[in-house]
């Protein structure tokens, strides 16, 4: 929901709506899907490389620290499924498009907003370990959010514009006025606060000596969301408007909202200035509109203090879903597509940066996710609706939204259930045998249980997700894309060891950033989009059934350190092992024909690649060439490296004692073609 230009209005200069507010010692309702919005957007961080999802957890793990620095008590609510009306629908198809527009707008260089498809993910398994009261609503969560903040008598942290409707007695503090970053000591009282600005109705109300109950109809008329009365929006508000106000429509408005006693009133005299054949259909949206704003106790309260299941969870389409499959939604460890797929028959995939002249990247996951229909929408369940069936066919299908080039497309998808699914039921899914469910899985990522016996434990997941888009991505993925993948988890898991790792680990990152304002290399990104959309769907298919496999950090690619490195280990141990693992389950030979990546650049020899731009800059980036090199050579020289290695203290080297030597080689070597090889991989990391 929101209700445009009203925050510009009401942050204006000649306005004086929000008043400083040293924040401290209270409960605080925030709206968890526009803070991770406005914090990832608000930093800079990245969107052209697929998510910088470390920087992010970051953030919001030092967010939360410094809220309970200043003893507030966070409570987190979540958007959920789309709204059973369907009342939104058509604005939510426009955010779609303007969405793949952004997507594209980045793909090219140029700038946008396109939040990675992990940040969700990110958030809500960073607050269960930060142990921050989070809920998922069942629908959109505006509404329980103002419901809860009205029963708790507490302000609202957003920037959504309709919590300047809403008439909350505690306030709603806008997410761009909340210094949370600076967080100041009380002189006086020797106690921590975050400065931030408070809103209230009733004082802006007090402003126009208007009745509050009058917003609502404001909003309706100015149009939001879910009511849009162009005619009436459009009429000459300008002219009630106060002399030097910067929004005279906005201004007018109110002005001439403020002299009705009530809603009824204003609505009478707006039916006199509409056409007579729209009078009817103007008067229902109005009074739809106004409706959206009352409020009454709803369930967040119960589900924070107790876990309490919403009665309404247990009608309608949502019903055939176990009680613990309820209660992973509502604890937001899984995701909304399930509500949608249930409620609505239809899902919106998220778009992504990638190569806008190829089919969208969230084809190559899409047989994961007509299995997640197929459990959801087949069998014997009853769902309290009639199940949409594609024509001349029996079977369920789901319409999804994506793209085809640039514009925003339907596809019906049909549910599928693997011939372990016979007979496998939703409501019983918790009490089939772990075999069971676990070869749900397997039969659906086309891996056999022989081949995960390979596999360490916490790497199983993002593994089995790799051997699938090996085998399914489009174009193929060269060996250079694979080792940059798996670099990429080394880096992220390794990054949140040491301190002294961590510090060299700066310096790549601050490489890697330097060069993000370059255009993405399409092939590159759109094969790791395919690889993020894949893992994203199979984290859900694992959820909904139980986690038959471990589910995976996704902020760090769910990499266990200590599972992995068992002897002594290093980086290049690390990296052998993730690579070990891919073989073991697309075989040597799959390995083998991969094209190197090469050719395309080879052929391409332009300034982009080969005029120092993207070549290693610092002893750091010539120490993680050295590696690919080493984990290629013949035994002789890998024995003797970790001979080598067995005697630092550190996983890392000491890059001053071993790079200047490298480096004598390198200018040696500088035509070997591995080396080539390892330069050209090395900057397909960076891209990433």
């Amino acid at each position: 929901m929101g209700v445009r230009g009203l925050k510009t209005y009401i942050e204006s200069s000649n306005r004086n709506d929000l008043r400083s507010w040293p924040f401290r010692d209270k409960q605080l309702i925030i709206d968890g899907c526009n803070l991770y919005y406005c914090l990832y957007f608000g930093c800079n961080l990245d969107q052209m490389h697929g998510g910088d999802y470390d920087a992010f957890e970051e953030m919001i793990t030092r967010f939360f620290e410094n809220l309970r620095a200043c003893d507030i008590e966070p409570y987190v609510v979540l958007d959920g499924g789309a709204d059973h009306t369907n009342k939104k629908l058509d604005t939510l198809m426009e955010r779609h498009q303007d969405k793949i527009n952004s997507a594209f707008a980045l793909s090219v260089g140029k700038k946008g907003k396109v939040l990675p498809i992990h940040i969700k993910d990110v958030f809500t398994q960073l607050l269960r370990k930060l142990r921050v009261p989070l809920v998922q609503c069942l629908e959109e969560a505006d509404w329980e959010i103002a419901a809860l903040a009205k029963e708790w008598n507490c302000p609202v942290l957003s920037d959504d514009s309709d919590f300047y409707i809403f008439n909350l007695e505690a306030g709603l503090l806008p997410i761009a006025h909340f210094q949370w970053e600076h967080v100041k000591v009380d002189r006086r009282t020797n106690k921590k606060f975050i400065q931030a600005k408070h809103f209230t109705v009733s004082k802006f109300c007090a402003s126009f000596n208007m009745n509050a109950d009058l917003l609502p109809v404001f909003a309706s008329i100015l149009g939001n969301d879910y009511v849009k009365l162009q005619n009436i929006k459009n009429l000459d508000w300008e002219k009630y408007a106060k002399p030097g106000m910067e929004n005279t429509h906005i201004d007018g408005l109110l002005n001439w909202l403020s002299q009705f006693p009530r809603p009824e009133a204003a609505v009478s005299a707006l039916l006199k200035l509409t056409d007579h054949k729209e009078k009817n259909l103007v008067q229902e949206a109005l009074h739809n509109g106004i409706q959206e704003y009352k409020l009454i106790s709803g369930y967040l309260a119960q589900f924070f203090r107790s876990k309490t299941i919403p009665r309404t969870a247990y009608t309608g389409p949502l019903q055939i879903l176990p009680e613990q499959t309820l209660r992973l939604l509502l604890d937001g460890e899984m995701s909304s597509l399930v509500i949608d797929t249930l409620v609505h028959q239809r899902v919106s995939l998220p778009p992504q940066v990638e190569d806008f002249q190829l089919p969208c990247s969230s084809e190559t996951s899409r047989p994961i996710r007509q299995v997640i229909y197929g459990l959801l929408l087949l069998g014997e369940q009853q769902t309290g609706k009639p199940i949409k069936t594609l024509p001349g066919a029996s079977k369920p299908y789901v319409k999804e939204y994506s793209r085809l080039q640039l514009n925003l497309n339907s596809q019906k998808v049909e549910a599928i259930k693997t011939k372990v699914m016979e007979g496998l039921q939703l409501e019983t899914v918790w009490e089939v045998p772990h075999d069971v469910q676990l070869q749900v899985l397997l039969d659906t990522l086309g891996v056999s249980s022989e081949m995960l016996r390979e596999i360490p434990h916490a790497l199983q997941l993002q593994m089995l997700v790799t051997r699938y888009w090996l085998v399914n991505a489009q174009p193929s993925p060269s060996k250079v894309h694979l080792w940059g993948l798996l670099l990429g988890m080394v880096y992220g898991k390794v990054s949140c060891t040491s301190q002294t790792q961590k510090d060299k680990l700066l310096r790549l990152k601050n490489l890697k950033n330097g060069q993000r304002r370059m255009h993405p290399d399409h092939e590159t990104a759109h094969l790791y989009s395919q690889w993020q959309s894949c893992l994203k769907w199979s984290l859900c298919l694992n959820c909904l059934l139980c986690s038959p496999v471990p589910e995976p950090e996704v902020a760090r690619r769910g990499i266990s350190l200590d599972s992995l490195l068992v002897r002594g280990s290093s980086t290049e141990r690390f990296f052998k092992q993730l690579k070990d693992a891919v073989v073991s389950l697309v075989g040597e030979d799959l390995i083998k024909t991969m094209r190197t990546g090469l050719e395309r650049r080879d052929a391409e020899k332009t300034h982009r690649y080969y005029n120092g731009q993207n070549q290693p800059i610092d002893e750091l980036s010539s120490w993680i060439e050295n590696r690919m090199f080493e984990i290629d050579d013949d035994d002789d020289d890998l024995k003797e490296n970790r001979s080598k290695a067995k005697n630092h203290k550190t996983e890392l080297p000491d890059i001053s004692c071993t790079i200047r030597t490298r480096h004598k080689a390198k200018a040696r070597n500088g035509n070997h073609s591995s080396k080539k090889y390892e330069r050209v991989c090395f900057e397909t990391l960076m891209d990433l």
